[in-house]
């Protein structure tokens, strides 16, 4: 029934806007981010059902459901009732500190108001009513688990007092049959008990000798609490006259505390199946990567805060690699340090070919490639085409152990399978192909090449050309001619002396491709944005961000 909270002044909550309007709302931050204040406010902003609640079904559900849970509908006066001093929230704020927004369209200020208590000074917040509007608290149920249920039983030694749980038997076997679900273990006879002031929890025999519910582990006993609450805001549902959007809310701190990540996914589908069935809103705070990674998939709303030491501030543009670097307090280059992701060619030519396309794209994308071309590591081996192209063809091997960017010469595009990870160099042809053909067509066409001050700075004339390297060229020709005479194999020959000639004149080359790359935009462009979907298909397995790439095309103006 919480859409977002406006919060002008709050401990470190200074001028937020907080979101609510999901169903699955996850807060997460650094130690002392304020995130449990959130959770205040919330239970804050809700009056507790009462037996004469128009749209209850029977009088005694609200009685229930607070017996089977501690924390319901607590005020900010309780939950902050551990304050050794006064502690003000807003020092020098006066008037609302925050506003709350609901689903029916209510808007509520909310302002300090200052009490004693048990000899102490302590403050409670309160809504600023409008005289003569007849503004009022809304009536929820909400549900408040707070780190007290991570108490351990067997640290606990007195005033503790076993309960039969007054609803019908169908929601207590539900509690059982979820919590076997989760842990394999069956409760026999459960029941209940409250533990001192500080946490109510099932109370419960097993078939297996030993364990019960004294013996289970923290992470079982928090799993059995979180349970209990959840079908208890399912036993409520089933007895209103539900009207509303949200008809409950479950606030847990820490919902991760204890509780093995695989637990933790499965929750969050339990999350999401009762909020759709029954309604319920659920806010819970986190510090598990795992669990925020897999929020993320599930499209929830999770929300983090920055610490600004002073103050906290949202994180736009949520993402796991963001939160990784702030919850592990590194910087983005440490973060990244080791994360690449291997690129595979065909041979050093074709690497060559490739670092030249990559300054073509540094060159007109600037910053938006330049970071990104250090997640590629171009891997100093040389394999056939037709080898690598049955590499990646391999599903297992693609799924399991690959998961890399496979990059075949320009003669093999026929070859090449975006789904596969593998795209071909664009011009159709071999690097040193397409070098040798290149270079003849700018010498036969009198291209303005030869005069680039480059290129003549170096010598690189076209009589230099004619005289020392299209000799070299034409004589691969004429050498495989040769052997063709003699009878002799000519497997693997074209490649091995196109290998020689290219790399007796690697340098002119190189001015070669980089011409050649500058005059073809439209083919580059395709490998661009080519190369640009196989980095979002493998960067998250290395653990990169797929947005670190922008979608986009190569400007057609220089930077």
């Amino acid at each position: 029934m919480i859409t977002k909270l406006n919060i002008k002044k709050y401990r470190k909550l200074n001028n937020i806007v907080i979101d609510l309007d999901s169903p699955i709302n996850i807060i997460s931050g650094t130690n002392g981010t304020c995130k449990s204040s959130i959770l205040y406010l919330v239970s804050n902003a809700f009056q507790e059902l009462k037996s004469t609640t128009e749209w209850l079904k029977s009088k005694d559900v609200s009685r229930n459901i607070k017996a089977l849970n501690k924390g319901v509908n607590l005020k900010i006066e309780s939950l902050a009732k551990g304050d050794d001093e006064y502690n003000d929230p807003a020092t020098g704020e006066k008037g609302t500190l925050f506003t709350c927004f609901y689903e029916d369209g209510t808007v509520l200020d909310f302002r300090r108001h200052n009490t004693r208590e048990n000899q102490k000074n302590r403050f409670a917040l309160k809504p600023a009513y409008k005289r003569g509007e007849g503004d009022k608290l809304p009536t929820l149920p909400v549900i408040y688990l707070g780190l007290s249920r991570l108490y351990a039983f067997g640290e606990y030694g007195s005033e503790i007092k076993a309960f039969v749980p007054k609803i019908p038997e169908e929601y207590i076997n539900s509690i059982a049959e979820i919590y076997k679900d989760f842990t394999g273990i069956e409760m026999k006879d459960p029941g209940m008990q409250a533990v001192g002031d500080i946490k109510k929890r099932a109370k419960f025999d097993t078939d297996v000798k030993g364990i019960d519910s004294n013996t289970i582990s923290a992470g079982e006993d928090n799993l059995a609490i979180i349970i209990t609450a959840l079908v208890s805001l399912r036993y409520y549902y089933d007895n209103i006259s539900s009207c509303r959007e949200t008809e409950s809310i479950l606030l847990i701190d820490e919902m991760d505390a204890t509780l093995h990540p695989a637990y933790q996914s499965k929750l969050l589908n339990l999350f999401i199946e009762y909020a759709e069935k029954y309604r319920i809103k659920f806010i819970f705070t986190s510090h598990s990567i795992s669990l925020l990674e897999y929020a993320l998939r599930r499209k929830c709303n999770v929300i983090y805060l920055v610490d600004n030491i002073t103050s906290v501030a949202k994180m736009d543009d949520v993402d796991i690699y963001k939160i990784k670097m702030y919850l592990n307090n590194l910087t983005k280059d440490e973060i990244y340090l080791s994360n690449t992701i291997p690129v595979f060619t065909e041979d050093a030519e074709a690497r060559d070919f490739l670092n030249v396309i990559f300054e073509h794209f540094e060159r007109r994308k600037g910053g938006e490639f330049k970071g990104v071309r250090t997640f590629f590591h171009l891997v100093e081996v040389s394999i056939s085409g037709d080898s690598l192209v049955s590499m990646f063809s391999d599903g297992k091997l693609l799924r399991t152990t690959m998961r890399s960017i496979c990059i075949i010469d320009g003669d093999k595009k026929e070859k090449s399978e975006l789904s596969n990870y593998t795209i071909a160099l664009p011009g159709g042809a071999s690097p040193e192909q397409l070098a040798f053909s290149y270079a003849k067509e700018l010498y036969e066409n009198d291209d303005a090449f030869w005069m680039d001050s480059t290129i003549s700075d170096l010598g690189y004339s076209k009589v230099y050309f004619r005289d020392k390297i299209l000799p070299d060229i034409n004589s691969i020709e004429e050498k495989i001619k040769e052997k063709k005479e003699k009878g002799d194999s000519v497997k693997g020959v074209n490649r091995e002396l196109n290998k020689k000639v290219y790399g007796s004149h690697q340098r002119f080359f190189n001015f070669v491709l980089k011409y050649w790359v500058e005059m073809h935009e439209q083919v580059i462009n395709e490998f661009y944005n080519d190369l640009h979907i196989l980095f979002c298909k493998v960067s998250e397995f290395h653990d990169i961000s797929p947005k670190e790439w922008k979608v986009g095309s190569i400007n057609t103006n220089e930077n």
